[in-house]
Parts: C-alpha cells; sequence; structure tokens
C-alpha cells in the first residue's frame, strides 16, 4: 500500500530451522525425562523409609509397606525423640558442625585471598605445595598417629583439625575473589585502605553466594561424616548423630535372630532404624531452603573462573 501504510513483510523459513527446532525439543523432552528419572529413583527410598517409619507392627511383619504408611502410628519417633543418647548426640552434632562451619570458613578466606594476588611472593609454590595432599593422602594410620601425638584421642578437636580446610573449597573461593574487579580494590587502597580492610569490607560482601555455598559444602560434611569418631572417640559423649545412626543400624541387621525371638524385635529394629535415619537426616536437609539461591551461583563463579 501507499500513503505511509506499512507493508506486510513476508518472512520464510529455512528448513533447516525447522529441523533444529525439532531436534531442540526432541533434546529437551529427553532431558525432562532423564531429570524426572533421577528424582523418582532418589525419592523412592525416601518415601519407604518415611513409609517404614510411620506404619504399625503388622503391617510391617507382613510386607506390605512400600511407599505408603499403613496403620499410621510414631512411636518409633517417640522412642527417638525421647532417647537420652540420641538428644546428646544430636546437640554435639549441631554444636559440632556449627564449630566447624565457622573454622573452616575463617580458613579457606585466609588461605584463598592471598592466593589470588599475583604479588604474593611464591604463590605457584605455595599452590603446588597445597594442591599435593589433595591428591595423594599418608593414610589413617599416621592420621592416627599424628592425632595419638598431638594427645588429642578421645577430644572433640580430633574431629576439628584433621579436616579442617578442604583444598577443593579453597580453590573454588579462590577463583571467586580472583574474579571481582581489581578496580575496587585499587581504590579502596587509594582511599588509604589495607588488605583487611579490603577484604572485610569489600571482597566478603561481594562473595555472599560462594560462601553460602561452601558454608554448605562444609556443614554437610562435617554433618555426614562419622568414620573420624570411629576412629578417635571413645567417650559416648562425644559420639555424633550420625555415629549413634551407625550404631542402631549396625546392631539391628540381626534379623534372623531376632525373628526366631518371635519377630517383634525384627519390626521394631526396622521401624526405629528409619525413624533414627529421618531424625539424623532432616536437620541438614532444613538448612538447603535457605541457601539454595546462592547454591548454583556459587559454584558456577568458582568454576569457570582461572
Amino acid at each position: 500500500m501507499v500513503g505511509g501504510a506499512s507493508q506486510a513483510k513476508v518472512v520464510t523459513k529455512r528448513p533447516g530451522s525447522r529441523l533444529n527446532a525439532r531436534r531442540n525439543g526432541f533434546s529437551g523432552i529427553i532431558i525432562y525425562v532423564v531429570v524426572i528419572g533421577a528424582v523418582v529413583i532418589t525419592a523412592i527410598p525416601v518415601l519407604h523409609i518415611l513409609a517404614l517409619s510411620m506404619s504399625g507392627r503388622e503391617a510391617v511383619l507382613a510386607r506390605k509397606v512400600t511407599l505408603i504408611p499403613r496403620d499410621i502410628n510414631f512411636n518409633a519417633y517417640t522412642s527417638v525423640f525421647m532417647d537420652k543418647s540420641m538428644q546428646r548426640a544430636l546437640g554435639f552434632s549441631v554444636t559440632l558442625t556449627l564449630t566447624y562451619t565457622v573454622f573452616a570458613m575463617m580458613g579457606s578466606i585466609l588461605l584463598a585471598y592471598p592466593l589470588c594476588k599475583a604479588r604474593l611472593p611464591g604463590r605457584s609454590w605455595l599452590m603446588l605445595f597445597i594442591l599435593v595432599p589433595m591428591y595423594f593422602s599418608g593414610g589413617i594410620i599416621p592420621e592416627y598417629l599424628w592425632i595419638k601425638t598431638l594427645k588429642l584421642v578421645d577430644r572433640p578437636l580430633s574431629l576439628l583439625l584433621p579436616v579442617l580446610i578442604s583444598t577443593y573449597n579453597t580453590i573454588i573461593l579462590r577463583n571467586f575473589f580472583g574474579s571481582i574487579p581489581p578496580s575496587l580494590e585499587e581504590s579502596a587502597m587509594i582511599d588509604g585502605a589495607g588488605d583487611f580492610t579490603v577484604l572485610t569490607r569489600i571482597v566478603l560482601p561481594l562473595s555472599v553466594p560462594a560462601l553460602a555455598t561452601l558454608s554448605l559444602f562444609y556443614a554437610v560434611t562435617r554433618w555426614n561424616t562419622f568414620a573420624d569418631v570411629r576412629y578417635y572417640i571413645n567417650s559416648t559423649q562425644y559420639y555424633t548423630l550420625q555415629m549413634k545412626l551407625y550404631q542402631v543400624v549396625f546392631n539391628s541387621t540381626d534379623t534372623e535372630v531376632n525373628m526366631l525371638e518371635g519377630g517383634r524385635n525384627a519390626v521394631l529394629s526396622d521401624t526405629i532404624k528409619s525413624a533414627a535415619i529421618v531424625f539424623a537426616t532432616a536437620p541438614i536437609l532444613a538448612v538447603y531452603p535457605f541457601l539454595q539461591r546462592y547454591f548454583v551461583q556459587g559454584v558456577m563463579i568458582g568454576a569457570v573462573k582461572e
């Protein structure tokens, strides 16, 4: 048309663009199927444990409990919650995990920040010295002898010092610090700020995603670890919740003997064991929703920066 009217434009689609769209759609379907399958495979054992922990004696004895509880009751949870040793282990685990996370993050920050500075003398050699223990370990026997020499056996410090700083987490934090524009630090130093001021006033506030992510890594690692408790701890007052869970699972594995005694102990062991697993898993799972928004951002930035 003439006189200022807009002219219609004919857009022709290439056959290749349609083919690419179909491929992308098919790839998206495959990704969704794989993700849904992974979620289902992960959720089935969790639902089964929850169903066992809330089911009645007869249903568990008849093996009728799968993913839905039968004859719902909370007797197993009552037994676990009222157990004084479980309560003590929960309190000690929470205190140990919080203390470990705080000191581990402090150590990682104080180690990672200097390593991202080119003006640090001998930085490459120091980085090599840090990386070697990440790939080569002396083993549990030298570590135990070291703990024994320091007279830390059967003391809470034996659960902190050997695993205080993770090389992997330190490298992630170092890369994250290195991604911060140097101009911010240079402008602060021109105004008279020192390294410690720059770290606390500029670097750390900008590194909240990485700090939250690595704090979660440290907390989950300490919460789930129980091997060092078996090696170094003899007093039950220093048993963690995972160690108590290990005892519950280990002491309830001999189902044949329990069945010979009438089956009641075997049923109780299944329900109490499931309730203990939920009791030990729920606290750390409750932390994830508060740190989830930082998780992907913190890991990706620290992973791709060289």
